[in-house]
């Protein structure tokens, strides 16, 4: 608080971190967010204003939690949704690859252990759970009918679900037709009541740059839901060149005062494309003849200001440590990682995206600012392995930096991939040397240098940004470091005095 009331900084998780659900118990809140093709999957933070968080690390670590068979194999994980009920702490998500869907665990604490998956069903995606007064719960999801090109693509269908067993009743749709209120698609479903009525919040448009939020109103959970007149109640689809783009798939919380808060996705925008992924943005909602208004009518700024505050007074916890819940992941199972103040151990394993069945020899941290560094002491590299830096946006989109050791000496490799284009630049090294490398990432570019031991630049070489964008993967994760240790699985790898700085942004 300042003396102009609550001030705070969007987006309020930064880097990945798409499709929140929060929830709120007592003086904290609780957020999960999506993660894709990464583990650990379904990552959870807590705060005590909305603006703070204490990364728990993920709630998915082990296949039996994302996989019908248990075994290790391919994960996407799409927009969880976070409840809690009687003591016990709910996830709904979905396993998006071939033969998955949609699965529900459950925990004591939202640190954990999470339990194994109990699977539902396997149709669509974006799950959620809606615990109403009389202790009912309701399972509700978007539908995706893709027989028509440009065509409806379903409403949004619900049934009473058993969240100790899974159990499914008869699934029927709640919304008038097969579309949503402002467009052909409508997804990520949250249902609320407040007061006689009950709201169902959800997302149209696609989740790019035509993303918006609406709400729609019934007495009774099963409808029929009534639009609010002003719908869509968040999207900035009509403001062109903004740098926030693509808001949507909001979701609701209540503070202790009796204020109501929204957090949502939304992306930054530098030009025509973006590198961070999708963050989480914080607005306030105002209720109006019984509708909210989020934001400022509907829109979102990079500083937020209101007179009020969703401050609950409570003391913030630390979070559990190590290496997760400092922000790394990995793609594909988890490895035996470990965290010592600023330097960082990675086990050898094979390059990323080559075998999705055993731990990759990388972790992963994402980009949190459109200029940033990244840096570390390199470890000496082992014959037959590779140690490195890399920019990631996916195994097929990266800039890499790598040491080892061949025939001819020791030597670096510096590999621009972008799909089926690739290219390698080879630089001798001499064999006693300890470099720094690092990485220097701006709006236009991704520059790589190696160091010696007193600063000095040996080489430099760069990579667009743009073609590490979202728009050119057409994909959601956005850019991430990558500490590299690459070669047959065996003992760690240590890298030292890891480090990820904010660079000083455009005035």
């Amino acid at each position: 608080m300042t003396g102009t009331g609550f001030v705070w900084q969007n987006p309020v998780l930064r880097g990945t971190a798409p499709d929140p659900s929060v929830v709120r118990v007592g003086g904290e809140y609780v957020v999960a967010v999506s993660t894709f093709d990464h583990l650990p999957g379904i990552r959870l933070y807590r705060s005590t204003d909305l603006v703070h968080w204490t990364d728990l690390g993920g709630a998915v670590t082990r296949p039996a939690q994302y996989r019908r068979d248990g075994r290790p194999g391919p994960l996407s994980l799409f927009a969880p949704t976070l409840r809690h009920r009687d003591g016990r702490w709910y996830l709904v998500c979905t396993n998006v690859t071939e033969g998955q869907g949609n699965f529900l665990l459950h925990a004591d604490d939202p640190e954990g252990p999470w339990s194994d998956a109990i699977w539902l069903d396997r149709e669509a995606f974006d799950p959620s759970l809606f615990f109403d007064d009389d202790g009912t719960c309701y399972y509700t999801r978007r539908s995706l009918d893709l027989s028509t090109p440009g065509g409806d693509l379903g409403p949004i269908v619900q049934t009473v679900l058993d969240p100790d067993t899974g159990r499914l009743g008869e699934i029927r749709a709640i919304t008038p037709g097969p579309r949503g209120y402002c467009s052909n698609d409508i997804e990520g479903p949250h249902l609320y009541r407040r007061g006689d009525w009950v709201y169902l919040f959800a997302a149209e448009g696609g989740t790019w740059q035509g993303h918006m939020q609406t709400v729609a109103r019934s007495r009774s959970p099963w409808g029929p839901f009534e639009g609010a007149p002003h719908n869509p109640v968040l999207t900035h689809r009509h403001r062109v060149m903004h740098p926030i783009q693509s808001l949507g798939h909001a979701e609701l919380v209540d503070d202790p005062h009796g204020g109501w808060w929204a957090l949502m996705l939304g992306t930054r925008h530098r030009g025509r494309h973006h590198l961070l992924g999708r963050e989480t943005f914080l607005a306030p909602v105002m209720w109006e003849d019984g509708w909210p208004v989020i934001g400022d009518g509907g829109t979102v700024e990079l500083e937020g200001r209101t007179q009020r505050s969703p401050a609950t007074g409570a003391a913030a916890r630390p979070g559990p440590g190590g290496v997760w819940a400092a922000g790394w992941r990995s793609l594909g199972p988890m490895p035996a990682a470990a965290l010592d103040g600023a330097d960082v151990e990675v086990p050898l394993g094979p390059p990323l995206g080559t075998d999705i069945r055993r731990p990759a020899g990388a972790l992963l941290r994402p980009q949190s600012a459109p200029r940033q560094s990244f840096s570390t002491r390199a470890p000496q590299p082992r014959d037959g392995a590779a140690v490195g830096i890399a920019a990631v946006a996916d195994p097929a989109h990266l800039y890499a930096l790598r040491l080892s050791v061949g025939p001819s000496g020791r030597c670096a490799t510096f590999t621009r991939r972008v799909d089926d284009l690739e290219t390698e630049e080879r630089i001798a090294l001499p064999l006693g040397l300890r470099p720094t490398l690092r990485i220097d990432a701006d709006p236009a570019r991704y520059a790589f240098s190696i160091l010696d031991e007193n600063g000095a630049v040996l080489w430099q070489g760069q990579g667009s940004a743009r073609l590490l964008s979202a728009e050119t993967c057409e994909w959601f994760t956005g850019v991430h470091f990558a500490l590299l240790a690459e070669g047959a699985p065996g003992a760690g790898v240590r890298f030292e005095g890891v480090r990820q700085k904010d660079g000083a942004e455009d005035g």
